[in-house]
């Protein structure tokens, strides 16, 4: 899957139905080897309960790079960059989407047809269609330019037409604790220079026996990831835009999609889909499957069942949602940055519906675009006449849906002539404080750029500002069309809220409305159903993006383990060791794993996992859980056992951060603690020496 970045403008636009095709699927095969030969051959599930999906990453450096890549290092190259991104993606994920789990190692499948140059051919042989004559020019498997490694892949054998097989590779040790392996490459690829605009591309690459995706490739196009103005939030939800299509989300997988009635633990009674997709009375594509329907019901406001949710026309296959509908989405073809993107419920009921994952509907994030507006909503036969406001009907500034960027009015090949507010290129963000530096000293509109900021229709102009030159009464200015400005905002209760502009009072906006703001000619529009929709009256709908390097929501938690004296791992074995340390972790502090991201292990012996509350993660705050966690292993170290070796946490060499990088504020906090106690121990000193002083010279002076 390609996604092409616009850049400067966060814009992009998904070609995955080209780059899937060029992937040749892979499943078990049985014929190639000898039952005794075969550890592994199929990801058998050892739990009859789904369980949170294991995504493990595998970096592959590319060759034709001179670069090197530090995975402790604390550089943010392209290749970190990357990295950074997948984990945080995956980690989402996991909190997600359960599956019932691989038993052992993860073992990939081999094609046939790249290392066989002939099969017996006679039905009546023992041999028949296994391998008579290798390819002497096969050098192993690979996806999107990602060479497997043999220690990932089933093994492979010589047959003769009679007798005993030749065992040419032995299958690899495989994969342990994944239930889904994902290769990452960084690279300059064709298909980067072929499309300048590339960020990334993707693709699943081999299904296990239910035809559920277990392997994919990420490709990153390197040039564009040290881009200043790709923050590492677009990154992340492009990724997992990517990681979403790899998991079934595509054209080419709907046909595999499995029919699950009495859930997915009773796999004795899934069979493939009937129908995933059909055409309605007008042509238009549509993913009918029941809970993507249903879901899409709920979204509308429509209590009577759909059809099905629309896919956009992309040829005989498609693997994205019509944008007309379900704009702002993360499965939609087009981009539009991190800030205006949504895990939405739709979307996570389509993997609901493929049969093989369970999903948590509480970490789904709520979609603005379209919701409660109707059956008629999104036609391309309704969306100039008016009906909604969501879309545009004529040319000029305006705001965009989600109200904190402004927007003029347009339309591209996803909105098939339908028009609405995009975002401008430069500075049209509300929230963004650096914006207003742009503003010219006398405000004639008042508008406030902050981050509580949000973009309104209005009109208006200063009164004060107005007045002529020579101090004659203010006179009523000629007023212009309404069009985008940004002003404070904040909610009063869900569905309500006040607003201020430069200079003025807090005035409240009632939604649907127009309001007059004192010391200004004109009108504000109020929108409805937009803004403080949240819990609590908070406008989470509409919040700008989330950092994650913030004190309050990211804590990164190291610990130094001790083991067995001359007891080395390997690069596997740490991996292991992590997830075991993970796992203690977790038991540890009573709660869910969705706390805890890209845990690894370094070769010194340094386990680190980042910490924070991903969406829908019950419990407490991550700041008091932290707190928790680190105060018990003070007191009481983990051990840990891995086959014969233990491991301990040391109390002495505990190392926890809040940040990467420590903010200015502690440093100066840190610098006047350690003058104080410099100045304090020196006083305390001084005094102790007069005291002695004056009791040896004490007698002769008296």
């Amino acid at each position: 899957m390609r996604l092409l970045l616009l850049l400067g403008v966060a814009v992009s636009r998904c070609l995955h139905e080209e780059t899937q095709k060029s992937v040749h699927l892979l499943r078990p095969s049985f014929s190639q080897m000898p039952a005794h030969f075969r550890s592994s051959v199929l990801p058998l599930s050892g739990s009859r309960e789904p369980q949170p999906i294991r995504i493990q990453t595998y970096y592959i450096r590319d060759p034709a790079s001179s670069k090197t890549w530090d995975p402790e290092g604390d550089d943010m190259r392209g290749e970190s960059r990357a990295l950074a991104a997948v984990r945080e993606a995956a980690g989402r994920i996991q909190g997600i989407l359960a599956v019932l789990p691989v038993q052992g190692p993860l073992l990939l499948s081999r094609d046939p047809t790249q290392y066989c140059r002939a099969v017996w051919g006679d039905p009546d042989s023992p041999s028949y269609r296994r391998c008579s004559l290798l390819n002497p020019g096969y050098k192993g498997e690979s996806c999107l330019g990602a060479k497997m490694p043999d220690a990932h892949l089933r093994g492979y054998s010589l047959w003769p037409e009679h007798g005993v097989p030749q065992l040419i590779q032995p299958d690899g040790p495989g994969v342990q604790n994944t239930d889904f392996l994902l290769y990452v490459r960084v690279a300059h690829t064709s298909k980067c220079h072929k499309e300048p605009s590339v960020l990334a591309y993707a693709a699943c690459c081999q299904l296990d026996s239910e035809d559920r995706p277990l392997a994919g490739t990420i490709v990153y196009c390197a040039q564009h990831l040290t881009i200043p103005s790709l923050s590492h939030g677009d990154i992340v939800m492009a990724t997992l835009h990517e990681l979403l299509h790899a998991l079934g989300f595509s054209g080419r997988l709907f046909k595999m999609w499995r029919d699950c009635p009495s859930g997915l633990s009773a796999r004795e009674n899934c069979s493939a889909r009937k129908q995933v997709t059909r055409r309605d009375e007008w042509g238009q594509l549509l993913l009918s499957t029941p809970a993507v329907s249903h879901s899409l019901a709920k979204h509308l406001g429509v209590a009577g069942p759909l059809l099905g949710v629309p896919l956009e026309e992309e040829g005989s296959l498609s693997s994205h949602w019509e944008s007309r509908l379900l704009q702002g989405s993360i499965m939609t073809a087009t981009f539009d940055g991190a800030h205006r993107t949504r895990l939405d419920p739709v979307t996570l009921a389509a993997f609901e519906d493929s049969g093989w994952y369970q999903v948590n509907y509480s970490a789904a994030e709520e979609l603005l675009w379209g919701r409660g507006a109707g059956l008629e909503f999104g036609l391309a036969s309704t969306c100039r006449n008016g009906s909604s406001d969501i879309f545009c009907t004529h040319s000029g500034l305006g705001c965009h849906y989600m109200h904190l960027d402004k927007g003029s009015c347009s339309s591209d090949p996803t909105l098939e002539g339908c028009r609405m507010y995009k975002p401008l290129a430069n500075g049209s963000e509300c929230w963004k404080e650096e914006n207003g530096l742009l503003l010219r000293a006398e405000n004639p509109h008042g508008e406030i750029y902050h981050k509580h900021s949000r973009c309104f229709l209005a009109n208006l102009t200063s009164q004060t500002l107005s007045k002529d030159k020579t101090s004659q009464p203010p006179r009523t200015p000629d007023l212009q069309d309404p069009t985008g400005r940004c002003y404070l905002h904040q909610c009063t209760h869900k569905g309500a809220y006040e607003v201020r502009v430069e200079g003025s009072p807090w005035t409240p906006c009632l939604p649907g409305k127009a309001v007059q703001i004192p010391g200004y000619h004109g009108l504000l529009y109020c929108p409805q159903g937009r803004l403080c929709l949240g819990r609590e009256g908070t406008s989470a709908v509409t919040s700008p993006p989330r950092s994650f390097s913030t004190r309050d929501l990211l804590f990164q938690l190291s610990l130094r383990l001790t083991g067995t004296p001359g007891h080395s791992l390997g690069k596997e074995q740490r991996e292991e060791l992590a997830e075991v340390v993970l796992h203690a972790l977790v038991t540890r502090c009573g709660t869910s794993r969705c706390y805890f991201h890209s845990p690894y292990i370094t070769t010194g012996l340094v386990f680190t996992v980042v910490m924070w509350k991903s969406p829908g993660c019950r419990g407490p705050s991550i700041a008091m859980l932290y707190r928790t966690l680190t105060l018990t292993l003070q007191e009481k170290p983990l051990q840990v056992h891995q086959g014969e070796a233990i491991f301990t946490t040391e109390y002495s060499k505990l190392l926890t951060s809040l940040d990467h990088q420590p903010s200015m504020t502690a440093l100066l906090l840190a610098t006047g603690f350690c003058l104080l106690l410099l100045l304090l121990v020196g006083a305390l000193g001084t005094l102790a020496y007069q005291k002695r002083a004056a009791l040896q010279v004490g007698p002769s002076t008296t």
